[in-house]
């Protein structure tokens, strides 16, 4: 069943299976977090491609390496290489979708339904000649996830005049037989300019490979291209990606070290998820490394792979001042604090600087009287210090659980306050559903490429209608969790659309919790739970709304951080910011408005996002900005 509310209070039952009983007995009443528009312009819904929609299968005995293999050779290649627009249009069921990463649009698009593919296809493929279409490992399979759905998958490679692309294709079996669902192509590299090989490695310089690190880090006597501003993992994972292709780049980031953006994190914090998707580019983790991995380990790797990968980084240094020319470049005003102040003229800048924006704490009335201690979550660093004190954390997205836990496990009194509903998953269930392409099999670690391809690729549309029913799934599996919850007084819900943590993650980027071990203490009571917000301070009372007066002696906010845009206008100033579209939230065809893509500034780039995220989008970012500087990148399309 759903997970919804108790519709009265049953918090002083005494055993958590009474709890659950009265649970599953009582009258319940369904939550909400936010609405389903909320940040979320999508509007091609569509159902499907069930069996019972498509009115037929695929046989049985189907050789669908053969079909499949058919289908490309005498239809999908034979349309691109010819620019048949009406050919390759055709090839879809009428509610297929095309989605394009920079390969033929130059952009992050979708086309949802054949007509929006078929004006689409008019438009590019006459501009984008294609030369070589071909099945690449692993050969097409035929995937069943619901007994209703069936599909047949195939991975490609497709070289244009410019690029070489990769492409999962998505196949069911119509009346007229094999049909296009879903086509994701995305660039992979640019013809011509291929990675660099590695270098001989030999010392023969002048100078130590040291202070050869030091002049080419301080860049003397020359310039980078591309400025990054921040070091953490998209910064490095950005630089990464340019110092393969060739292209001089500069991290700018403020902290004294690289990798400090965890290391002062608080101390009990691991990743909530294993960090099977979590490879840095060209150097995964060593084998033997924890399934969750340690926010102060994460900081360690980030200092290893920055020294590894031989990037370039000014630490303890911010952008003073920012400005864009004429032309499109940039002049930046770079304080390094002891070694001063450096001008630089770079053509590209990317910002790295953050998930979100910058943290956000409530204005209360009264919270300068108070006499206990006000702190965001991104101050706390430990529960030591708050033995035999009462604590309240404002917020239940992951920082809230974590944060609460950190509390309850050392005995002190934490109540956890919860304004909405959130999405709540256990580790045990969703971690498969979720992560199942990058889990290890039989000790050994799936080919990455391919699982980024496959995690890539569905868009937006029947991705939505497929998180609708894995969230299903959980929440029917999570059901003795969810309702323990909900006894407590705990809300829970089924996400934004009833996606559960999947439209979530495009638009709150928050109101959800990978169970690490906070639910059982609210279940069990040592996380103590209330509902509202603060309404007012005096000095040593807390009044919650509805004139509830409590007493903590710490309120730790974890109240998320604001937009990213604010991050982007505090670095570089209004005039920047002014022209920066919404960065996050789901544009109408199923694409995130600007983060990764044209954000509304030229030659400005948005890199925000998870581990997995930098891994991916950093190749299809560095990939344009190359051809940018080589004068070969198309003009993005806009239509």
């Amino acid at each position: 069943m759903a997970p919804v509310a108790i519709s009265e209070p049953i918090a002083a039952l005494p055993s958590v299976a009474e709890l659950k009983s009265a649970a599953t007995n009582r009258q319940f009443q369904a939550h909400k977090g936010v609405s389903d528009d909320f940040m979320y312009a999508f509007k091609y819904d569509t159902s499907l491609p069930t069996l019972e929609n498509l009115g037929t299968d695929f046989d049985t005995d189907a050789d669908v390496n053969a079909l499949v293999s058919k289908f490309v050779d005498q239809e999908f290649a034979p349309a691109l290489k010819s620019s048949n627009a009406d050919q390759f249009a055709s090839l879809f069921i009428d509610s297929g979708v095309w989605r394009d990463k920079v390969s033929f649009t130059w952009e992050y698009r979708t086309f949802n339904g054949r007509e929006k593919i078929l004006s689409a296809a008019t438009d590019l493929l006459p501009k984008t000649p294609v030369s070589e279409v071909k099945l690449i490992t692993p050969a097409p399979s035929l995937e069943k996830p619901y007994d209703d759905l069936h599909f047949a998958q195939a991975h490609l490679s497709i070289t244009t005049d410019k690029v070489t692309a990769s492409a999962v294709v998505n196949f069911v079996f119509t009346r007229q037989g094999l049909k296009i669902w879903t086509l994701h192509t995305a660039i992979e590299g640019l013809n011509g300019f291929p990675e660099l090989p590695n270098r001989d490695g030999h010392m023969v310089g002048d100078v130590s490979w040291t202070r050869q690190r030091e002049i080419d880090t301080d860049f003397e006597g020359t310039e980078p291209e591309v400025v990054i501003i921040g070091g953490g993992h998209n910064g490095l994972m950005m630089a990464a990606r340019l110092k393969a292709l060739g292209v001089p780049a500069l991290m700018i980031e403020r902290n004294a070290r690289i990798g400090d953006n965890w290391r002062q994190r608080y101390e009990a914090l691991s990743l909530h998820f294993p960090h099977w998707a979590d490879h840095f580019p060209y150097m995964p983790y060593p084998e033997h490394w924890p399934v969750y991995t340690p926010a102060a380990k994460l900081g360690d790797y980030l200092e290893w792979y920055c020294s590894a990968m031989e990037l370039h980084a000014w630490c303890s240094s911010s952008v003073t001042h920012a400005e864009q020319k004429a032309d499109g470049s940039f002049t930046l005003e770079i304080d390094r604090g002891a070694k001063g102040k450096r001008i630089l003229h770079p053509k590209q800048l990317v910002m790295a600087t953050s998930l979100a924006g910058v943290p956000m704490t409530p204005v209360i009335p009264g919270s300068d009287k108070f006499k206990g201690t006000l702190r965001h979550s991104t101050e706390h660093d430990s529960s030591r210090a708050w033995v035999g004190k009462k604590v309240l954390v404002v917020g239940t997205s992951s920082s809230g659980f974590d944060t609460a836990y950190d509390f309850a496990r050392r005995g002190i009194d934490v109540t956890i306050l919860q304004r909405g509903a959130t999405y709540i998953m256990s580790l045990t269930n969703s971690v498969p559903r979720m992560l199942g392409a990058y889990m290890p099999k039989e000790g050994k670690r799936p080919d990455l490429d391919v699982a980024d391809r496959l995690a890539y690729s569905m868009p937006v549309g029947p991705g939505e209608e497929l998180g609708r029913r894995m969230c299903d799934e959980l929440v029917a599996l999570d059901q003795p969790l969810l309702e323990g919850m909900e006894a407590r007084g705990f809300k829970t819900w089924k996400g934004q659309r009833g996606t559960g943590v999947q439209t979530l993650g495009y638009t709150k980027n928050g109101g959800f919790y990978f169970d690490a071990g906070a639910c059982k203490h609210i279940i069990d009571g040592s996380i103590k739970v209330e509902q509202g917000w603060i309404d007012h301070f005096t000095e040593d009372k807390v009044y919650l709304n509805g004139d509830r007066e409590r007493e903590y002696d710490l309120v730790v906010f974890a109240t998320g951080f604001s937009n990213t845009i604010d991050s982007v206008r505090r670095t570089l100033g209004d005039e920047i910011a002014n022209r920066v579209k919404p960065i996050w939230g789901m544009d109408e065809e199923g694409e995130l408005n600007s983060a990764w893509k044209d954000c509304g500034v030229p030659n400005f780039w948005i890199m925000v996002g998870t581990l997995q995220h930098g891994r991916y989008h950093s190749k299809k970012v560095a990939l344009r900005i190359k051809a940018l500087l080589e004068g070969i990148a198309g003009e993005s399309y806009k239509k």
